[in-house]
């Protein structure tokens, strides 16, 4: 793993360990009054597509775009805090053209990773996230930094779409663009 990535991972890390410190203050200050009405735990079904740069499915490279299925478990602390489980399935195979002139084949990769979430006004949230890339070829680690607006819905559900961005080692970046529904 380069610098870089290193880099990465320990900004993620931080990041989410930060938020978790400051959730677990920040949930001791709420009055009992309005932690009864508040819903801690969420759980989410999304739908994506995943734009690969760089990536090919025949002979000729191109940019490609993957579907993708997502199940998400989060954590609620407080209305701004919460920890979870993100997870990603990508339905495609393709190949990646690194640096140096090398190719490697991602077939039906799966995403999982731990993140922090943060909304700092009530409809945002910011999500970085650290996980691991796992594919029958070669599992590759993830930083991913992302960006939801949540669409509330009665019945204590909503409608989000998001915006994610994926660095994976130093072999590739990707992009997301999703719709998951909580």
């Amino acid at each position: 793993m380069n610098g870089r990535n290193q880099l990465f991972l320990i900004l993620a890390a931080s990041l989410i360990m930060a938020f978790t410190q400051e959730a677990i203050i920040a949930q001791g200050h709420q009055s009992i009054q309005h932690e009864n009405s508040f819903m801690h735990h969420r759980v989410a079904l999304m739908i994506a597509h995943t734009h690969v740069p760089g990536a090919r499915t025949g002979t000729q490279g191109s940019a490609v775009i993957v579907p993708s299925w997502g199940l998400n478990y989060e954590y609620w602390l407080n209305h701004q805090w919460a920890v979870g489980i993100h997870s990603d399935m990508e339905i495609a195979t393709y190949i990646i053209e690194c640096h140096e002139s090398t190719e490697i084949e991602r077939e039906r990769s799966i995403i999982i990773g731990t993140v922090g979430i943060f909304k700092p006004v009530h409809q945002i949230a910011l999500i970085p996230s650290v996980g691991r890339e796992i594919e029958t070829h070669e599992n590759l680690w993830v930083v991913r930094f992302g960006i939801d607006y949540e669409f509330d819905l009665r019945d204590d559900w909503d409608l989000s779409p998001s915006l994610t961005y994926d660095i994976k080692e130093s072999l590739y970046d990707s992009w997301t663009l999703g719709l998951s529904v909580g």
